[in-house]
Formats: structure tokens, sequence, C-alpha cells
């Protein structure tokens, strides 16, 4: 009977130590889980970070983006706006062409209606004894023709100094003005090319940096969803951890359903009649040797 009373102690010893030994390497595995989940828990906030600030990025890019169309397309209608002006001024410029070839015509005519009529006031006064005076008549069509001449004069002058106050009227006016216009719109056309183009490569260097941070917040999205998962298996190595340790708890207390084992020093010290039984463990399968009463 001592021998047989001797075993129980044993493997219940051995028993205690197992499940000693258990619990101490369930409780360095929680402290590595915990430091890991920890890692992942900052790995995860920094990929969210990353994210974030991809998207600010993002959002900065599509409204430069935007800026740049609304742009481009004043530019496209500033453009439209001075080819009509262009046309405009080249039919003005054709329009001044014309008259001045008008007002060329009058001034030969003029020239030689003068000429005429001043053959007639020397001819006349000879031929019909007059002493060479001159009619009211002929004074007013002198004076239209020195007023006119001295049009003529002014419009030739104003259009090699461009001064566009010096002669009356809206054909005298335009014609310097036409040809500033016309040069300032060449210009103007030029600087709006270079411009366009600029903006034009701006916009390609924009959208190429558009496209590489779009690849960024696709391989930031991927890590995210990456680190979820291993966030929610961390999460229920955790739980499993935990019940484990509770398994794990002295008295080794068994709920629901489960064996209870609890052992006085009174009743160790009666004579009992040894029963071995065999209890399941989620982990272990192990024998309790529990004491009963004959």
């Amino acid at each position: 009977m001592a021998g047989t009373g001797s075993d129980p102690q044993k493997q219940f010893l051995s028993l205690i130590r197992n499940f000693a030994t258990e619990k101490s390497q369930g409780e360095r595995r929680v402290v590595t889980l915990r430091k890991r989940f920890e890692d992942l828990k900052s790995e995860l906030s920094v990929a969210n970070a990353e994210v974030e600030n991809s998207k600010r990025c993002k959002e900065l890019v599509e409204q430069e983006l935007k800026g740049f169309e609304v742009q481009l397309f004043m530019i496209e209608a500033s453009v439209q706006t001075l080819e009509a002006r262009v046309s405009l001024i080249q039919d003005e410029i054709a329009a001044v062409g014309s008259d001045s070839e008008t007002i060329k015509v009058h001034t030969k005519f003029s020239l030689l209606v003068l000429d005429s009529c001043a053959l007639k006031h020397l001819i006349e006064p000879v031929s019909s004894g007059n002493c060479g005076c001159v009619t009211t008549e002929d004074e007013q069509f002198i004076n239209n023709m020195l007023e006119l001449n001295a049009k003529i004069r002014k419009f030739h002058e104003s259009i090699i100094t461009c001064d566009f106050d010096a002669v009356d009227g809206e054909v005298l006016t335009d014609a310097p003005d036409v040809i500033v216009k016309e040069s300032d719109a060449e210009v103007a056309l030029m600087s709006l090319e270079s411009t366009l183009l600029d903006i034009i490569s701006q916009t390609a260097k924009e959208e190429e940096e558009y496209q590489a941070e779009q690849k960024i917040y696709k391989n930031i999205q991927q890590e995210l969803i990456d680190c979820e998962r291993k966030v929610s298996l961390i999460n229920i190595i955790v739980t499993e951890t935990k019940a484990l340790q509770d398994l794990t708890i002295y008295p080794y207390t068994y709920e629901s359903g489960r064996v209870v084992l609890e052992v006085s020093a009174l009743e160790l010290r009666q004579p009992k009649i040894l029963k071995c039984y065999h209890v399941m463990c989620p982990t272990v399968t192990t024998h309790k040797a529990l004491f009963e009463d004959v």
C-alpha cells in the first residue's frame, strides 16, 4: 500500500511541475506576443500616417491640375481672341491701304486742278484785259485745295511719327494704331505660345508625379491590409493565450462541466482508495489522481 500511495503523489507532483512549466512557457509566449503586437501597432500607425500624407498630396496635385486646366482654358480663349483681333487688324490695314490709294489719286487730281486754275488766271487777264483779279469762287476753291494738301501732309507725317492725335477723322487716326496693334499682337501671341508650352510640360510633370503618388498610395493600402490581418491574427493568438493562462491558474478549477480538483491536507491524512481518472486538457492529456472515500 505504501508503494501505491507514493506513486500517485509522484504523479501529482510531476503534474504540478508540468503545469508550472507550461504556465511559464505560456507567460513567455504572451510577453513575446505583446511585444510583437506593440511593434505591429506602431507600424500600423506609421502606415496610417503615410496614407494620410499620400491622400493630402493627392488632393493638392488634383487641385493644382484643376488650376492648370482652368489656366489652359483661359489661355486658349485669349489666343482665340487675339486671332480674331489680328484678322480684324488685317482688314483695317487693307481698308487703310485702299484709303491711302484714294487719297493719292485725289492729291494728283487736286494738283492738276491747281495747275489748270493757275494757267487760267494767268491767261484770262491777258485775253480779257482784266488786271489779274481773282474772283471769290476761285479763292474758295484754292483755299479748299490748300486745306486738302495740308491734311494729306499731316497724314503722311502721322504715319511716319506714329502721332495718333495729329490728324482728324477715323481713317487718319486708325493707320498708325493698326501698325502698333499688329506688332503688339504678334509679341503677345509669341509669349502666350511659350507660356502654353510651359504649362503643358508642367502639366505632364504633375501627371507623372500624380501617377507615382497613386502607386505609393496603393502600396501603402496593401501594407495596411497586411498589418490589419496581422493584428487580427495577433488578437486571436492573445485570446487563445489568455484562455490557456486561465486553464493553468492554481488550484486548477475548471468550470462549465469540467472536473473540479481540490485536495486538502485533511483528506490526504485519511485512508483512501486511489482511483485514477483521465482528464482532458486543451493542450496536453494528463493523468490526475482523485481521492474518494470507500
